[in-house]
C-alpha cells in the first residue's frame, strides 16, 4: 500500500501540488521496505526544495530538503536521485567549503548508486552533473579541476550552457 501513497506522491510532485505530495510521502514512510521509505524522504526532499524556488528561498526550507535528501541517502546509499538533490542544494546553499566538497562527493556518490535513480530531477544527463562539480570546483577555487570537468562536459555535450559559461569564467 505504501507504494501507491509513493506512486501518488511523485504524481502529486510532478503536478507541483506539494501540499498533497508531503502528505503521500509521509504515508508511503510507514513502509518496511528502506528503500521505499528512502525515496519517500527523498521525494519530501525534492518538495522542501520545490516550495523553495516557488515561493522565494527559505532557509528553513532548505535545511528542511537537506536533512530529508540525508535521510533517504542514510536509508538507501544508492538513492542516486537523493545524492543529486543534495550535492544541488549545497552547491546553492554553499554556506562553506565543506559544502561544495560534500556536493562532489554526493555527485560521486550518485555516479556510483542505483541508475534507475539518476536524472529523475533537474538534472538531465552526466554532463549536467559534471558541470555541476566544475561548479564546485570553481567556487573552491580548484581552477584546474573545474577546467577538467568542463572539459569532459563540452566533449560530450558541446552546447552544455553552464559548461560554456564556467569556460568563459575559467
Amino acid at each position: 500500500m505504501s507504494v501507491d501513497y509513493l506512486q501518488n506522491a511523485w504524481e502529486e510532485y510532478h503536478s507541483a501540488d506539494y501540499g498533497a505530495a508531503i502528505l503521500a510521502f509521509e504515508r508511503a514512510l510507514d513502509d518496511e521496505d528502506a528503500s521505499t521509505a528512502a525515496d519517500a524522504y527523498n521525494g519530501l526532499g525534492w518538495v522542501y526544495l520545490g516550495f523553495s524556488r516557488s515561493l522565494g528561498i527559505n532557509q528553513k526550507n532548505i535545511e528542511t530538503a537537506l536533512s530529508k535528501f540525508q535521510q533517504a541517502s542514510a536509508l538507501d546509499s544508492t538513492n542516486a536521485d537523493a545524492w543529486v538533490g543534495q550535492a544541488g542544494l549545497l552547491l546553492a546553499r554553499r554556506a562553506s567549503q565543506d559544502d561544495l566538497r560534500d556536493a562532489l562527493k554526493a555527485v560521486d556518490n550518485a555516479f556510483s548508486g542505483n541508475a534507475e535513480y539518476l536524472y529523475r530531477h533537474d538534472y538531465d544527463t552526466e554532463a549536467d552533473l559534471r558541470a555541476l562539480k566544475a561548479q564546485c570546483y570553481y567556487y573552491l577555487g580548484e581552477w584546474d579541476s573545474a577546467l577538467n570537468e568542463v572539459n569532459r562536459v563540452l566533449a560530450v555535450e558541446k552546447d552544455n550552457r553552464v559548461a560554456l559559461t564556467m569556460k568563459g569564467l575559467l
